[in-house]
């Protein structure tokens, strides 16, 4: 069994994939009112033993990256780190965009797609993809832009999906008018149902990343540290 943890958000959950057969078999989002370093253990054990399965019944782990929250990010690699390290098992590290990409592709979705992720000042962690009917690909390195410049990545009609999506959907209608198509609420939210899946990918290609390689994906230095190291 895979878990998968997304907490790189405000909008958090975990996940189970049966890697015999590569499904999802559950997914619990985590209480909104707490926070995630109080409530992903404790959520993840729940869903454990509705499967009446232990940690140690996991083969691998699968983690969310970011961008995102720095606290959240900081939160999911060293749970991931601490579930894989005492046996071994493979720890995947997974893009946030990335996984907005795949809950398009997996809801049936297909084109040109702006995963957006809300990065504050006005600002979107931005990636951008070609969703296809089994993967998709990445056509450009995730950047920081306000809705003003998404214009420089769009080569035709594009779906946006994402919180990023949703904080800002003014702004980006007024910047790129019938440019952009919003895709359905439902595709919105981060899914660790999502990062479970492209874990998998990663685990059927023959991967076994171990937990000490897993690295955040933050695109913005941490806020403490912004005037001594540039953004990037």
């Amino acid at each position: 069994m895979l878990a998968a943890l997304e907490v790189s958000t405000r909008i958090c959950s975990v996940a189970l994939l049966d890697m015999m057969s590569g499904e999802v078999t559950a997914e619990l989002h985590l209480p909104g009112e707490m926070e995630s370093s109080q409530t992903l253990l404790p959520t993840l054990e729940e869903l454990l033993k509705q499967k009446r399965l232990t940690p140690q019944d996991l083969a691998a782990v699968a983690v969310a990256v970011g961008p995102g929250s720095f606290t959240g990010i900081r939160v999911g690699l060293s749970t991931a780190q601490g579930l894989c390290l005492p046996g071994g098992i493979p720890a995947y590290g997974v893009s946030t965009l990335d996984g907005l990409a795949e809950n398009l592709r997996a809801g049936g979705w297909e084109g040109e797609a702006l995963a957006l992720i809300d990065a504050q000042r006005g600002e979107c962690f931005v990636g951008h993809y070609q969703i296809g009917t089994d993967d998709f690909q990445i056509l450009d390195v995730p950047r920081i832009l306000p809705p003003s410049g998404f214009d420089q990545y769009l080569q035709g009609r594009a779906w946006v999906v994402g919180p990023g999506a949703l904080k800002h959907e003014k702004a980006i209608r007024e910047a790129l008018g019938a440019s952009v198509m919003f895709a359905m609420t439902a595709f919105h939210p981060p899914s660790a149902a999502s990062i479970a899946r492209l874990a998998f990918k990663s685990w059927q290609a023959g991967k076994r990343p171990e937990a000490g390689q897993l690295q955040p994906l933050y695109l913005r230095p941490p806020a403490v540290d912004e005037k001594t190291e540039p953004a990037s």
